[in-house]
């Protein structure tokens, strides 16, 4: 990595900030794991990123040639700021890559961290060189990101891809974006957990990776609940296979560490309601570059 140029990027969520040094083939060192300082004021989230990339730069001892930063929200490409971002409130409206570039003199690209995992896993994971395909995140929310024709789908404002807030029951529990039944209301952290509450008691109170454990131990009530995660997921991303006619559907983020615990029944679901002559040839993967994927797609960005 000496001898090449490297980037910085940074994942930013409700629950957790991840960084690392990455390499322009998309590997990672120095990776970085803090709780997100997203939920306080916008000085203290910002002064946490700067300490974070500065102390990356030292290591290397070299500049990068560019900062990504990848955060939960709707972002504003045009602006570079997020217009909305219910589970990171600190940087909505905020001049977030304008101070990242000031304190550092280097460019900085914000990206929706949905969008930088897709824009990852076509980088140099799952999806390399896939020019068709759908991406969901799922962690604190549920992110999306869609790549048509090559083009990363950016809507008029530079929010499109939002698949966390299709809403999938009109009289469904409210969502943390205002509306009701939106996706991320029924399988976003507080959904799971709301749900595994009122069914299996007994796992009231269990993190997702402690459950994953539980469930590939054999724990019944455990996989029920990515069984629940995946069909619901199913209900959403089937519309999204009719819409966009992906070649790829890839699972990303926290709770897709249950792996076939959870894709198995999302596939059910998609078999079932999906127009048949678009699943011949489509693939449902999780993503390859795990929690990083944003990271690396965060950094790698420019240029999609």
């Amino acid at each position: 990595m000496m001898n090449n140029s490297y980037y910085i990027g940074l994942d930013v969520g409700g629950t957790r900030l991840k960084a690392a040094i990455v390499a322009t083939d998309g590997s990672l060192e120095e990776k970085r794991v803090f709780p997100s300082r997203m939920r306080e004021d916008y000085r203290t989230m910002r002064d946490q990123m700067i300490s974070v990339i500065r102390d990356l730069i030292l290591i290397t001892g070299k500049p990068p040639a560019g900062i990504g930063v990848g955060v939960a929200g709707l972002v504003d490409l045009s602006h570079r700021k997020v217009l909305a971002a219910p589970n990171c409130p600190a940087v909505v409206g905020k001049p977030l890559a304008d101070d990242v570039e000031a304190e550092f003199r280097l460019p900085c690209r914000m990206e929706n961290d949905a969008n930088a995992m897709a824009i990852g896993e076509r980088r140099c994971g799952a999806a390399t060189g896939c020019n068709d395909l759908v991406a969901v995140t799922l962690g604190t929310g549920v992110g999306g990101a869609i790549i048509s024709g090559g083009r990363l789908v950016t809507g008029f404002i530079g929010g499109g891809g939002e698949i966390g807030h299709v809403c999938i029951d009109r009289n469904g529990p409210r969502c943390g974006c205002g509306a009701n039944g939106c996706l991320e209301a029924f399988i976003g952290m507080r959904g799971i957990f709301r749900w595994t509450a009122r069914r299996y008691p007994s796992l009231k109170g269990m993190g997702v990776a402690r459950m994953v454990e539980a469930a590939e131990a054999g724990n019944e009530d455990a996989a029920e609940v990515f069984a629940y995660v995946g069909r619901t997921l199913g209900v959403g991303l089937s519309g999204m296979v009719n819409v966009f006619n992906p070649r790829i559907l890839l699972i990303g983020g926290g709770v897709a560490s249950a792996g076939e615990k959870l894709l198995a029944p999302l596939k059910d679901e998609i078999q079932r309601r999906a127009f048949g002559v678009y699943l011949d040839g489509l693939e449902i993967k999780s993503a390859k570059l795990g929690n990083w994927a944003g990271v690396v797609g965060a950094a790698l960005a420019e240029g999609i």
